[in-house]
């Protein structure tokens, strides 16, 4: 719809002058280590909602608690983990 108005893509000169600038850091800024813990944080909790969701649907539109109820549990042992995770590399020492 957009690409029939021309300049559409442009900023006018009170959106230049009003927006504001923002500086987004290189993701090379940050150590080697504080990226691989960043990154095992994000699968530890991507597992952990995906296998407590999977659950709580496999338990409740299924009906069956038993694998639901492990997965979901699962879930849960991994969401704690990854908090308790998180609390420690972000503790001040």
């Amino acid at each position: 719809m957009l690409d029939d108005v021309p300049f559409a893509d442009e900023e006018s000169e009170a959106e230049q002058e009003l927006a504001p600038s923002i500086d987004v850091p290189d993701e090379s800024d940050a150590s080697p280590e504080l990226q691989r813990k960043f990154w095992w944080l994000v699968l530890v909790f991507n597992f952990a909602l995906g296998a407590a969701s999977i659950g709580a649907m496999l338990a409740g539109f299924e009906g069956d608690l038993q694998t639901g109820g492990s997965l979901f549990a699962a879930g849960v042992v991994l969401f704690v983990y990854g908090y308790y995770k998180y609390r420690v590399y972000t503790r001040d020492d």
